[in-house]
């Protein structure tokens, strides 16, 4: 990740390794805005490479064992601890047969030597628009655990990502894990176009649960505005089943409905072809499954 800084050093700091929750609570609320947290550091050194970032404190949580967790206790969802790892996830499995929305996100982040480092939760708060997660959470109806001096809270990831690096997120609050419900009698996809860099210009998530009359479809879009849409016409569209007619529709609806905005990375008029393309892709790649 870089945006053309000429710096190759990071500003002075303090640099704190906490290995109990309790320990990190009490860091932040002695620091309060002069800490930040580090999960993986992709996108923190990142930051205060370029100088967007300045932190007095840096507290890395990596061995944090509460933190550390991965949990997927029978009918109770799915667990993801702070700490845990891009490839942890991807390599244990439990995405790929459950949550595969999540998982094909997961997968075409960054390269492999990131993915060793980063973390889902540091993914979700860097809050950059055009990174993967964040549809393919709110189609799963994630939260976010967050703790903090008034106690504990849960927040949905769709009301946590506020706008670009902004999140419902406190100075002295942290965030513990993401929680998912379980899924049954569901099937999930994700696609995106990058244009060759590593952020994405467009990208949808699909969550839809199979067959009866009480059929229900999620379609979140990432990267074509400052938050994720979900969007409720081309739910409409395919709530009865995805057809080729269908498929069609939405696509078309996807185009025309779906709000985009015109960035460094692209055009709003761009992005608005990218949205029929990806629709198209995915809905053919699940109605083909």
């Amino acid at each position: 990740m870089s945006f053309g800084s000429p710096y190759t050093t990071l500003p002075d700091f303090e640099y704190h390794r906490p290995t109990s929750l309790d320990e990190v609570l009490g860091l932040l609320r002695q620091y309060g805005d002069e800490a930040k947290l580090m999960g993986g550091g992709v996108g923190l050194i990142a930051f205060m490479k370029e100088r967007l970032m300045s932190p007095a404190h840096v507290i890395d949580v990596k061995e944090v064992k509460e933190l550390k967790m991965l949990n997927s206790p029978p009918g109770k969802g799915l667990s993801i601890g702070a700490a845990v790892t891009l490839s942890e996830l991807l390599e244990g499995g439990v995405l790929k047969k459950d949550y595969t929305v999540l998982h094909e996100a997961l997968a075409r982040v960054a390269d492999p030597m990131i993915r060793r480092r980063a973390t889902l939760v540091g993914n979700l708060c860097e809050a950059i628009p055009w990174v993967d997660s964040p549809p393919a959470l709110i189609a799963l109806d994630a939260t976010v655990a967050i703790v903090g001096p008034e106690g504990k809270r849960t927040v949905p990831v769709s009301g946590f990502v506020r706008g670009p690096v902004d999140i419902d997120l406190g100075p002295s609050e942290m965030v513990t894990a993401v929680g998912i419900p379980q899924v049954k009698g569901a099937q999930g996809a994700f696609e995106k176009f990058t244009g060759g860099s590593e952020f994405s210009l467009a990208s949808v998530a699909v969550m839809m649960s199979n067959g009866g009359r009480n059929r229900k479809a999620r379609v979140v879009y990432g990267a074509v505005n400052s938050t994720p849409i979900r969007s409720a016409q081309v739910e409409e569209a395919i709530k009865d089943g995805i057809t080729p007619g269908s498929v069609r529709k939405a696509a078309d609806l996807a185009s025309e409905k779906v709000e985009c905005v015109d960035d460094v990375l692209a055009t709003a008029a761009y992005r608005k072809h990218l949205l029929k393309v990806i629709t198209v892709k995915v809905l053919r790649r699940m109605m083909s499954q």
